[in-house]
């Protein structure tokens, strides 16, 4: 019986320092080199579909979508070994900065960062665990990649001549004749629809792969 007892209180204490070991914040140094490393691993699938792009103006947003699906099992990753919040807010603004060095609009860190902390607030609302509210936010958060556009709203011209300069005159022609206002609406449903589908698929992944290597 005292053993019995015994294991019982091992065990709760055991859960009790898993459990508390995963109640930290964002600033931890275990969760900033995780911030780091899926930070990273985000940024390489973000440019290796992006990279499309420069074969015809259709594959930005062809490279856009499968970088989505590479992109949701990371971030499924990043939430279930951060679980604190501002992790997608820190994300969005580096991810952000870093689009703006590489030639993009000065609004994507603006962006990135302020949906950043939408899917915090939805991912938090589950507890960081829960599929649906994990899900959400990942697709809340995967809006961001309509900020490098938005310009044409406003800047049109402007827009169209740094990419005439950039990539030539039927290059800027034919993406010209994609966009629109309601194309940059069906693009961001298109976007948001994958985004969530793509964490559902993340989260199984991570629950049958990385969960049982301890991992996550």
């Amino acid at each position: 019986m005292a053993s019995t007892a015994s294991s019982a209180r091992t065990a709760a204490t055991a859960a009790a320092g898993r459990g508390g070991a995963r109640a930290v914040g964002i600033t931890a140094p275990r969760n900033l080199i995780n911030v780091g490393v899926f930070t990273a691993l985000y940024f390489i699938a973000l440019f290796g579909s992006g990279i499309l792009g420069a074969i015809h103006p259709l594959m930005i947003f062809i490279g856009g979508i499968l970088g989505v699906v590479v992109e949701a099992i990371i971030c499924m990753l990043y939430v279930a070994r951060t679980r604190a919040f501002g992790a997608y807010t820190i994300l969005g603004l580096i991810i952000g900065i870093l689009m703006v060095v590489t030639g993009h609009a000065w609004v994507t860190p603006l962006v990135a960062s302020g949906l950043g902390l939408v899917a915090d607030a939805i991912t938090r609302a589950g507890g960081y665990t829960r599929t649906t509210t994990n899900a959400l936010g990942f697709a809340a958060f995967s809006l961001w990649v309509i900020s490098p556009i938005l310009p044409v709203i406003w800047a049109s011209d402007a827009y169209f001549a740094h990419i005439r300069e950039s990539m030539g005159d039927k290059y800027a022609t034919d993406l010209q004749s994609l966009i629109s206002p309601m194309f940059l609406v069906g693009w961001m449903l298109i976007i948001a629809l994958i985004a969530y589908a793509s964490a559902l698929l993340g989260m199984r992944v991570l629950r049958k792969h990385f969960e049982r290597a301890g991992v996550a």
